[in-house]
């Protein structure tokens, strides 16, 4: 059976799906098409069993290392446990890490391009965890996903749970603005270096995916986000989950074009800087002592 020794934890719109598109070149390297499985954080996933997970992601492999890129496991409460508890405690995981207001705001704008979300910014940020408190009752875990603006971005929380589980040895922690957008190339050698693989393999590391966007089609991204006659044909006619899901993000890729959202006022970003992140970036640098500079 072939599962993962290796996971890309997240954090969500950090950087994971350029990371994803520049490793998945490397020959040492196997990571499913489908970038997210979601076993170990959707309990109707994990409940499948590991074969299952092995069966439908990880059949093929056959490199030195198996990778499972899926940024939620980092901050779902859950899969610390299960991840060791089902793969073991020799796990290697990368973590990127951004600035967590940048990080917010960027998560913002990818639900209100999904049309996830109808409130204002700071009117979301507001409201956060009266949603999530509802969502967690009705057990909507993609929406709990969704609206995480704030929480998604309270990493020293989401660090001590797994470090409940493994050494801090396990991890690698990747700046995302100083290391990754500006030190790209000595940031790769890192990541392969740490994964013990070859480390002169020629990448293409100039990739930016996953950018800001928005709808070509707004009726496209409806049909595509509802309960629609479409989804019900696509079901009918292939089965695998997998594919249905690798389908659906072609398309949907395929109908967004490049957007810029506003710049997010300065005085406004000290304001939640101080309010909500503060004490939690300070727990942050003082685990890894290293200073985040946020």
């Amino acid at each position: 059976m072939r599962v993962p020794n290796f996971m890309c934890l997240g954090v969500t719109k950090s950087g994971t799906t350029s990371l994803y598109d520049i490793l998945i070149q490397h020959p040492e390297i196997y990571i499913p098409e489908f970038k997210e499985p979601h076993f170990f954080d959707i309990t109707e996933n994990f409940k499948n069993g590991v074969q299952w997970y092995s069966d439908n992601y990880f059949k093929k492999a056959n490199q030195k290392i198996i990778a499972d890129f899926t940024p939620s496991y980092f901050f779902d409460s859950n899969a610390p446990k299960r991840i060791f508890e089902t793969l073991g405690p020799s796990m290697k995981f990368v973590v990127l890490l951004r600035n967590p207001v940048d990080r917010a705001y960027s998560h913002y704008w990818h639900s209100k391009r999904d049309i996830h979300e109808d409130l204002r910014f700071l009117e979301a940020l507001e409201i956060e965890d009266q949603r999530l408190y509802e969502y967690k009752k009705k057990s909507d875990y993609l929406s709990y996903l969704r609206h995480s603006y704030l929480n998604q971005g309270l990493y020293s929380q989401m660090l001590e749970r797994y470090l409940e589980y493994f050494c801090l040895d396990n991890f690698l922690f990747i700046h995302f603005e100083n290391e990754f957008i500006i030190e790209r190339q000595e940031t790769i050698k890192k990541i392969l270096n740490f994964l013990d693989i070859d480390d002169t393999v020629a990448l293409d590391i100039n990739i930016k995916s996953n950018a800001s966007s928005k709808e070509i089609s707004k009726t496209l991204k409806k049909i595509m986000k509802s309960k629609s006659w479409f989804r019900k044909v696509l079901k009918n006619l292939i089965p695998s989950i997998k594919i249905r899901q690798i389908i659906r993000n072609k398309i949907q890729r395929l109908n967004n074009t490049t957007f810029q959202p506003p710049i997010l006022d300065v005085n406004i970003k000290m304001m939640l800087h101080t309010k909500y992140f503060k004490e939690d970036i300070k727990q942050l640098e003082r685990i890894l002592n290293k200073r985040m500079n946020w």
